[in-house]
């Protein structure tokens, strides 16, 4: 019988050890977070990269606010609500710098162009994100070809079945375009031909392009013709479509 009791005594204090030691891990947890609720509070927030939104714009879209646990603040539901609410920015990163900074670091859309539609023109960002219905008469590049969906602001183009590859071309080579800070010479893009993609350039050539292209490469070959070979008076469409570049004047 004295050691059947003292085996229940043994099991009994185990139990107990046990709880006492999970009741210690929870103290402890409590205390760390305790301590980060009140030792790291956001004092201050910066904002770099904005130029069309203040800082305080950026940040109260994101939820973000002086005095939030900087350790609590959800980096990534903030950065998604910011460019939800905020349809110029492109991309969002979010960092900690001890003892009480966020840091908020914004990418703006660059390349913008006018996409026709019946109501009224948008405004699209070279990453196809639909920013704002266009103003009329305001001057940027036009593209004809694609008819949007449903458009809204802050969400992406979304077109018809049967346009989707004209719509994938078109992004790669406003990607190219804006990379070369190029997109600010061509007065329209159109991707209406299934199989040629024709910008107009300079405002006096209609450049050709095939929607499989390299668009990087023959946007670099375009630049070195027009810029170096030929002359300011010479107008004409120039095709890509070819390994060789063909000018035809006109």
């Amino acid at each position: 019988m004295s050691g059947r009791n003292r085996r229940r005594r043994r099991k009994r204090k185990g139990s107990f050890s046990f709880l006492y030691k999970l009741l210690v891990f929870f103290v402890i947890c409590g205390a760390i977070v305790a301590a980060l609720a009140v030792f790291f509070k956001v004092d201050t927030i910066e904002v770099t990269g904005n130029s069309r939104y203040t800082a305080q714009e950026i940040a109260d879209s994101g939820g973000i606010h002086v005095g939030d646990n900087l350790f609590l603040v959800n980096k990534f539901s903030a950065a998604e609500a910011i460019t939800r609410s905020l349809p110029y920015i492109s991309s969002v990163r979010i960092s900690r710098k001890l003892p009480d900074t966020l840091c908020i670091q914004v990418e703006e859309n660059a390349a913008l162009c006018a996409i026709e539609q019946s109501g009224g023109d948008w405004i699209l960002s070279g990453s196809g994100k639909l920013v704002e219905q266009a103003a009329a008469g305001e001057e940027v590049t036009r593209i004809v070809g694609l008819t949007p969906v449903d458009p809204q602001v802050g969400m992406p183009l979304q077109v018809p079945d049967e346009q989707g590859s004209a719509k994938e071309s078109l992004l790669q080579l406003l990607r190219a375009l804006e990379q070369r800070d190029a997109l600010g010479r061509c007065q329209q893009i159109s991707v209406a031909d299934a199989a040629i993609i024709t910008l107009r350039f300079d405002g006096r050539f209609d450049v050709l392009l095939s929607p499989d292209d390299d668009f990087g490469y023959k946007l670099d070959c375009l630049l070195a013709v027009v810029d170096t070979k030929l002359e300011q008076n010479e107008k004409g469409t120039i095709d890509l479509t070819r390994k060789e570049v063909r000018f035809i004047p006109g």
